[in-house]
């Protein structure tokens, strides 16, 4: 077991790097920016969270794969960029109120513009005039300082504004995205399917979701190690993605598991376009790169099940749950329609 720093015992650069790069060799990971980064947090004890997720990994399977890595990296990343979301939301919050502040004293400052330019008046029309024109005059220029002042602050605030929409917008991305196969996360397939289902029931078009699990897939993590099990994993989900358009959203559930959503698509459509992929896959053969050892071939089973009236979003993935599950049974790499 590996032993983070404590806080106050910071790591020589020398020492850090030597601690990282072996922890890489030992695992068998690669020396990828998001490795560095999170072996960074965990041997500087950053981040106690992290080191308690790495530990945990590592004590349970004897080793922190890539899988394993960039599980805990996205989960640490959600839960920050979560409260990263929540500060950004209170800062765009004040600088909105600022915005109110500056548009409300510019209207106050234009009516006692107007009130005094009015007072004015009546003292040319009744007075001596190079006293009223004086006032005038000094009158205008502060009114003009005053505004060129509330244009700027305008501009600064406005600009400051869409820094922060920029920001919120990334961290939004960050706390979506699955960071092994860079596709939707769970948290972002609960936002779609809430919205789809929706649409679906306010326009009467159909609705299909699938859920897909990669066959076999503890055997492949056990005989050829779990670099290539997250190989595996990146592949399904490119070849599941590669299918996606505006009306079929695809989403890692977690671990071997992705979820497929069909707008306007009839279950039978659904499960044969998922039938085909499968088939797709299936009719290859597989082997390690790196060494030509056979890994034979991949498949992968599907349930897929159909939005109605009665069923809600979790319903709905229950009954593709329950698909898969007779899919499983009946021999596996098959699509099973929910009954």
């Amino acid at each position: 077991m590996y032993a983070a720093r404590p806080e106050n015992e910071p790591p020589s650069h020398t020492s850090l790097f030597a601690d990282i790069g072996n922890m890489l060799v030992t695992n068998g990971l690669d020396p990828s920016p998001a490795h560095y980064e999170l072996l960074y947090r965990y041997f500087t004890a950053g981040d106690a969270l992290l080191v308690a997720a790495v530990n945990d990994a590592i004590r349970q399977h004897g080793v922190l794969t890539a899988a394993m890595a960039a599980t805990i990296a996205a989960q640490r990343r959600t839960e920050l960029s979560a409260t990263e979301l929540g500060r950004m939301a209170d800062e765009a919050q004040r600088r909105l109120g600022s915005l109110a502040s500056i548009v409300d004293r510019s209207g106050q400052d234009a009516r006692d513009y107007g009130d005094a330019l009015a007072r004015n008046v009546d003292a040319l029309e009744s007075g001596p005039r190079s006293e009223a024109l004086v006032a005038l005059m000094s009158l205008t220029r502060s009114m003009i300082d005053k505004t060129r002042s509330a244009r700027e602050e305008l501009q600064r605030t406005a600009g400051e504004i869409s820094v922060l929409r920029e920001n919120l917008a990334e961290a939004r991305k960050t706390a979506e995205t699955d960071a092994l196969t860079g596709l939707p996360n769970r948290r972002a397939l609960d936002i779609k399917m809430r919205m789809a289902f929706e649409a679906a029931r306010e326009q009467g078009k159909p609705l299909s979701i699938a859920i897909c699990d990669i066959d076999a897939f503890k055997a492949i993590n056990d005989l050829h190690g779990h670099q290539l099990g997250d190989k595996v994993i990146r592949f399904i989900a490119g070849s599941l993605s590669r299918h996606a358009s505006d009306r079929l959203y695809v989403a890692r559930y977690g671990g071997e598991e992705f979820v497929m959503l069909f707008e306007d698509m009839s279950v039978q459509a659904a499960a044969d376009l998922i039938d085909g992929i499968r088939n797709e896959i299936a009719s290859r053969e597989f082997k390690v790169a790196e060494t030509g050892r056979p890994i034979g071939r991949l498949t992968f089973s599907a349930g897929v099940a159909a939005m109605d009236g009665r069923k809600g979003p979790a319903a709905t993935l229950k009954s593709a749950d329950t698909a898969l599950y007779r899919a499983k049974n009946e021999g596996r790499n098959r699509v099973c329609i929910a009954e």
